[in-house]
């Protein structure tokens, strides 16, 4: 739901920190399931050849991204602004060691920290729709990275993440069509982690943005857009996975690769 009242930095700190042990599982359960199988890895395949790479992963939460990049050899350091999320990082750090570092820190703050040219990339996983300053954290990516650098980044897809989003289904209560409104109701809402897949539900501060109003940011920032994808899973995934189903007919995310534009 919308409101009207604009979140601060406490608020968003708080919550993402009470839903931390829920979250951690959810992730490393395999239960969030478009997370592992759908926008996780379209991201990782956006960022290409990351070997040998210095990658600062925005609002990393308790790791999972981070580590995915540190597998693919990249030189990686996560920040998120919620302590308790950055305890969960670590410990997967402490049991499986790949050579990444964290940091309790909001994003937008990233180039009080490094000096410019620090970064060949930043990334960023579904996390610029959980701030009201996406526009200060991509200024901050800008800062600290390399001329040519590119941020990469994902979050829910505008078309299907309206204000007004619902599924119409028959009698046997499948999926017929996603009805829609309200799209241009842009700005602050509050995100009911409420699945049942969930170890318990808790609730997050969250922002919708429309296409036109992240192409927006992206060219105030100075940043260019090198392309921009839809993922969705294969045939055979929703074969295995009958649940992915939605998100093989309707796109559920975006995936934008930024590059610097100097």
């Amino acid at each position: 739901m919308n409101t009207n009242r604009q979140p601060d930095e406490a608020e968003v700190r708080k919550s993402w920190n009470k839903g931390a042990d829920a979250w951690n599982e959810f992730i490393e359960s395999g239960n969030d399931y478009y997370r592992l199988e759908v926008h996780g890895p379209a991201l990782l395949q956006a960022c290409g050849d990351v070997r040998g790479l210095r990658v600062l992963d925005m609002g990393c939460g308790q790791g999972r991204f981070s580590r995915e990049l540190a597998r693919k050899g990249a030189r990686v350091i996560g920040v998120d602004i919620a302590e308790k999320q950055i305890e969960f990082a670590l410990r997967h750090e402490e049991k499986q060691r790949l050579g990444i570092e964290y940091r309790v820190m909001d994003a937008t703050r990233a180039r009080d920290h490094w000096p410019g040219a620090s970064f060949d990339t930043v990334t960023a996983s579904m996390v610029f729709g959980d701030m009201e300053d996406a526009e200060g954290a991509f200024r901050s990516a800008y800062q600290v990275l390399k001329d040519r650098g590119r941020l990469v980044f994902s979050d829910a897809h505008p078309c299907t993440n309206t204000a007004f989003h619902e599924w119409e289904r028959d009698a046997k209560g499948e999926k017929k069509a996603l009805k829609i409104d309200r799209y241009s109701e842009t700005g602050a809402w509050t995100c009911h982690w409420n699945m049942k897949r969930l170890k318990y539900h808790w609730d997050t501060p969250a922002w919708r943005r429309t296409l036109s109003e992240w192409s927006e940011t992206i060219a105030k920032t100075g940043f260019l857009i090198r392309r921009i994808y839809e993922p969705r899973p294969t045939k055979e995934q929703v074969k295995k996975r009958p649940e992915l189903d939605d998100c093989y007919r309707l796109p559920y995310f975006l995936v934008f690769d930024l590059v610097k534009s100097g």
